[in-house]
């Protein structure tokens, strides 16, 4: 993706290339279905209403993770824009009150922001990016948008090193992990979920095909719905876990 993007830095090469490969006609409606597409990296509308910087891309070469494994099983940053985010929080149907929500891969913290104005338990970004972590904390100071109903706080490390809050859980992803990680971070939240009564809830963002068969060599993790977009980005699916001791038995 970064590099696509740079491409267009340089119009009149990829203009005179692609009239080569596929002809004017093609190239032109190509061309225009770019122009009217809506581009995440450059919405700025976040960040002019509320006096932060949460946009642009980061891709995965610059998160300064040392460990290679954890760049391997890393993605990029891209913030999702604040409706997504809103209309998956309102599409849970939840006494916010009862619920702490988490996000994994918070990033700059858009998603974070957004969350904090419905009142929470509390609201927390886990990221293990420093400088994504400490553009979060920058934003933190800065933000000036409407008052927050929750308090946010900011956990810079591995999420297989983060211990959950108790009580009721929303653990929001934006496809933040490669499919090994996922399903380790999956294995540690059906570890560490006990053996309390309590609801998680996990809306996953970008819902791809390797994201789902994460889940599903998973049955703990119960699919309640898909909601689709003609923006593949924001297609999600809503997960819920469920203790093993109350799955049907399988067939």
């Amino acid at each position: 993706m970064p590099e696509s993007q740079s491409n267009w830095n340089n119009f009149s090469r990829v203009f005179r290339e692609s009239v080569g490969l596929i002809g004017l006609s093609m190239t032109l409606r190509y061309l225009l279905i770019w122009l009217l597409s809506y581009k995440p990296y450059d919405d700025l509308s976040f960040d002019r209403a509320n006096g932060t910087d949460t946009g642009g891309m980061v891709p995965t070469r610059d998160l300064d993770l040392e460990d290679e494994s954890d760049r391997w099983q890393s993605n990029l940053y891209l913030g999702s824009p604040a409706r997504v985010t809103r209309h998956i929080i309102e599409s849970l149907d939840i006494n916010y009150r009862d619920y702490s929500f988490i996000d994994y891969g918070s990033g700059k913290g858009r998603a974070l922001f957004v969350a904090a104005r419905y009142p929470f338990r509390r609201v927390v970004g886990v990221e293990i990016s420093p400088p994504l972590h400490a553009a979060a904390e920058a934003n933190l100071a800065r933000y000036c948008g409407s008052p927050l109903q929750s308090e946010i706080s900011l956990w810079c490390g591995n999420a297989l090193d983060y211990p959950l809050p108790t009580g009721n859980l929303v653990l929001h992803m934006y496809h933040p992990f490669g499919p090994e990680v996922l399903g380790q971070v999956l294995d540690h939240i059906s570890a560490t979920a006990g053996d309390q009564p309590r609801r998680i809830l996990i809306p996953y963002l970008f819902s791809i095909g390797v994201a789902k068969a994460v889940f599903r060599e998973r049955p703990e993790f119960v699919r309640v719905r898909d909601e689709l977009c003609v923006n593949n980005l924001y297609r999600w699916t809503l997960y819920e876990h469920t203790p093993a001791d109350a799955l049907p038995p399988a067939p």
